[in-house]
Order: structure tokens, then sequence, then C-alpha cells
């Protein structure tokens, strides 16, 4: 293959990356100071990673799912082999500096849940998370400071962690625990990062 045509190639797929990504994230392009998740498109595959309270031995379960122009976070909480937590989080790509909070649009189930942004620090993953109470079946919007995030480190509140910038948030997500079985499920139409 000529040079010529290795570069074309070349060329090609990062076009295409691109535009796999560009459907996930969008950034408003009148507010460069804007990153907005809409999971509205039904042919995307929206890559969440779930985490199951399994790597402790316990049974809760967690998944998600593309319904309704919506990521919905759900499954069933278990306090069986002392478990009791789920988790699901996406990747993002690195955010503006001047981003100060982050908005969900959500429809809940009564349960309350925790929003969390991941931060790698000194090689460890860090958890800065917020709780939210969700109303029962309604779609409603939330916003919260960055700076109201408290730092985590496995389920430990971290007193002397880095203070939270947007280039150090490398995931958004959800965590839910409960100190009872109970099922949930959480619908995310969008994120915002603004």
């Amino acid at each position: 293959m000529l040079f010529s045509q290795r570069l074309a190639l070349l060329a090609l797929l990062v076009f295409a990356n691109t535009l796999l990504a560009d459907n996930i994230i969008e950034k408003d392009t009148m507010n460069k100071d804007t990153v907005l998740i809409n999971f509205a498109s039904e042919q995307q595959d929206y890559p969440w990673t779930v985490i199951n309270d399994g790597v402790m031995g316990g049974l809760s379960v967690g998944k998600t799912k593309q319904i309704n122009k919506a990521i919905t976070f759900s499954g069933s909480v278990s306090t069986a082999n002392n478990g009791g937590f789920t988790s699901a989080y996406i990747k993002l790509p690195k955010l503006p500096a001047d981003i100060r909070s982050v908005k969900i649009n959500i429809k809940g189930d009564s349960n309350q849940y925790q929003l969390r942004l991941r931060s790698q620090y000194q090689g460890y993953d860090i958890a800065y998370k917020i709780e939210f109470l969700t109303s029962n079946n309604k779609r409603e919007t939330l916003d919260f400071n960055l700076a109201d995030f408290q730092a985590t480190f496995r389920g430990r509140f971290i007193a002397n962690a880095p203070e939270l910038t947007p280039s150090s948030i490398s995931h958004v997500g959800y965590l839910i625990t409960a100190k009872q079985p109970q099922e949930f499920e959480l619908a995310t139409y969008t994120i915002e990062f603004h």
C-alpha cells in the first residue's frame, strides 16, 4: 500500500471515530464551555460500565439499557453476603476548564442515588459524590455545583482530597446503596456539564 493510500485510510478512520464520539457527546457550538450527553439516539450504543457488589461477594445486579430515548439504570440491590450497592459509569471526554456544575435530566423511582464523578489521584480512582432523592415516575432536572461534591474512596470520605477540577473528571455515573433488598430504575435523558 502506498504512503498516500495509508494516509487517506488513517484520515478516514480518525473521521469515523470522531463521528461515533460526536453521537454520544454533543458540544454546544454557541457556548464552548458546555458538554451535553444526550441519550435520545436509539441507534447509538452507549458504553456504560456496571460495577455490582459482586466484587466484594454481594449479589446485587444492575444493568443499563436504552429505553424511550433515555439510558435506564435498573436492577435490584441485595444485602446478602454483605452486599448492598450497584453502580454504572460512562467515560467522558476532557471537560473545559470553566465547567462549574453538572445538570441531569432524569425520571426516578423515589429512591436515593449518588451522582458520582470519577477522578484519578496518585494512581487511585477517587469518586466525588453528591446524593439526591428522586420523585416517583416524574421527570425532573437537577443541577449540582462541582464544589459541593464530596471525595470518597471505597465508601469512605477523604478529608484531605484534592479539589475536584473539570480537567480531572474522567467518568460520570450513579451509585445506589440500600440497607434492605430493593428494586430500582433510574432513567437519564441528558447529562450536561456547564
